[in-house]
């Protein structure tokens, strides 16, 4: 993506620029990219790789026979489709084949809770010069993210949202990516309340944009582009699999025995009263285990993404893109190598599956 000029990697100096929404610590380091560009790159090596991509089906259940999913069944306009396989791979983010086969599941976190929703858009109109003279010689982080203006003007009803910080990002594009809305505790399961969530956020899109009018550097004129095809959901259901990845793990960067990548993304939890961070023992990166990705109670079924087996309030780190993106890699890997050798999912040569996503290319220190 970048060769095709689609992407601007974070060593290119994203740090406190308006790339990373002036971010000085924890999100700065992001790659920004463009939507269009990432779908053709995308499609382009599936297809090298002879994935037979199809779009446009409905997940609607699925069979399972001595410990194993033998069928997934989807909608399409043609009718019903059947899919078989030796190993199946849930990436739905809300562990759909999962939870319709009866895999044990968590809903948020321990009470129920689950972290807030967001609906990004995307706006015209941003003098990037004014704005740049405003935030990069900001002091303080209340002062680059106007955070005591957002308190009065929602105690004035100007500030539709329960976020506590301005977050526009620049894209490559032109356009303005902005991260502000906020609607609490959906059920990613229920179409109505998604429905009721996305609405909401438009509407919350509207008033948001008023107040960056009146009150933001460089945002005077700025015009909606855009809003997001569907809700930003941070948390649906996720599995108890066979092992829990917990906080304290990522706190302490414990290195397990089935490290499959690790990552350093802040964790961050949204919450109805704003977003907490959890602090960390140590500089070095967290680890994933791989065994955090199998569904204990099959012998195929693998998960990867937001629905892997966390807690809730690690869930908040790794549900972000580059871990899913590693997520992915590793168990789209192990599935290949389960299906190859004729083993069960929980019984692939790990060593052999580390080896291989180093080869890949996949950043692991030695554990």
């Amino acid at each position: 993506m970048e060769a095709e000029g689609g992407a601007v990697h974070p060593s290119k100096g994203t740090i406190c620029t308006a790339y990373s929404s002036y971010r000085t610590t924890g999100h700065f380091n992001l790659s920004q990219f463009d939507i269009e560009c990432y779908k053709s790159v995308a499609e382009k090596m599936c297809k090298e790789s002879g994935v037979n991509l199809i779009y446009h089906m409905l997940f609607v259940g699925c069979d399972t026979e001595n410990g194993k999913v033998t069928a997934a069944y989807y909608a399409t306009q043609a009718g019903i489709y059947k899919i078989s396989a030796k190993v199946f791979v849930d990436c739905s983010g809300d562990a759909v084949i999962a939870k319709a086969s009866g895999v044990e599941m968590q809903y948020g976190n321990e009470e129920g809770h689950k972290q807030s929703a967001t609906l990004f858009f995307t706006v015209t109109g941003v003098d990037k010069a004014e704005m740049d003279a405003y935030m990069i010689p900001a002091e303080t982080m209340e002062k680059r993210f106007y955070m005591d203006v957002i308190k009065e003007a929602r105690a004035k009803g100007e500030f539709p949202s329960n976020r506590a910080k301005i977050q526009l990002f620049e894209a490559i594009n032109g356009e303005w990516l902005v991260n502000m809305t906020q609607i609490d505790d959906v059920d990613a399961y229920s179409s109505e309340e998604v429905t009721a969530a996305e609405m909401e956020g438009r509407e919350q899109a509207v008033g948001i944009i008023e107040f960056l009018k009146k009150y933001v550097a460089g945002c005077k004129n700025i015009k909606l582009s855009k809003t997001a095809d569907q809700l930003g959901v941070r948390e649906s259901g996720h599995i108890i699999g066979e092992y829990v990845m917990t906080v304290a793990d990522a706190v302490d960067s414990y290195r397990y025995e089935d490290s499959v990548f690790c990552c350093s993304n802040s964790i961050d939890i949204h919450t109805p009263n704003g977003v907490t961070y959890v602090a960390r023992n140590t500089n070095e990166p967290y680890y994933f285990p791989y065994r955090s990705l199998i569904a204990k109670e099959f012998d195929n079924l693998l998960v990867a993404g937001r629905c892997a087996s966390t807690e809730s309030e690690i869930m908040a780190a790794i549900r972000v893109m580059p871990p899913c993106f590693a997520m992915g890699q590793a168990a789209g890997t192990a599935a290949a190598i389960a299906a190859v050798d004729g083993v069960k999912t929980k019984e692939v040569d790990v060593p052999k599956l580390v080896c291989t996503l180093k080869k890949d290319g996949v950043y692991l220190p030695e554990v």
